[in-house]
């Protein structure tokens, strides 16, 4: 009994230390946002493609997120439509290399050379970001747009990978991930 007494103090401030600690925890969490949009939401016609019949200015949608957690270095970003191509998949964004003071994305600037970091290729070959563009009288497409913290330096990584080659790359370096939907169709 002796001893039960001589523990409950400990027990008492590690059962403190537990309350403490996990309401810091729950506010550390890593949140990718589209600032005045819920998720899952349609796509304006802005975002889309500027292709001819596609009916957009092919702008990026802005981005904002929190800090990522203790270590992180970089970011990356990944915006990807599993159901283009027929359900083989479409990748519209691949960009790393951003800094870990950034905070946000302006809209438009991912079809731009003025975002910092480094251009990953698309599924058309290019550098930059390229718009929805299902076809006509498809169902909504989803386009899943990922945000990772990396403990990589922004230079790390060479420009051009492909989405496959950015995850094998990636692959052990991610602390955090966080992802929003959206939805187009026409």
């Amino acid at each position: 009994m002796t001893r039960l007494t001589s523990l409950n103090p400990w027990l008492a401030a590690v059962a403190v230390a537990l309350c403490v600690q996990f309401p810091a925890q729950a506010q550390e969490r890593f949140t990718l946002s589209i600032p005045g949009v819920s998720d899952n939401r349609l796509f304006t016609s802005a975002a889309a493609s500027d292709a001819s019949g596609c009916g957009g200015k092919n702008q990026s949608p802005a981005l904002s997120w929190n800090a990522g957690p203790p270590g992180t270095l970089s970011y990356a970003i990944v915006m990807h439509d599993p159901d283009g191509q027929k359900g083989l998949g479409v990748d519209h964004w691949i960009h790393y290399g951003i800094k870990a003071t950034t905070r946000q994305i302006p809209a438009g600037v991912g079809a731009k050379s003025a975002l910092e970091g480094v251009g990953g290729s698309n599924s058309k070959g290019t550098t930059s970001y390229i718009g929805p563009c299902p076809p006509i009288g498809d169902s909504s497409h989803h386009y899943l747009i990922q945000l990772y913290a990396l403990d990589l330096a922004p230079d790390a990584l060479p420009a051009g990978l492909t989405r496959a080659q950015l995850m094998e790359q990636i692959k052990g370096h991610v602390l955090k991930n966080s992802s929003v939907v959206r939805r187009y169709h026409r």
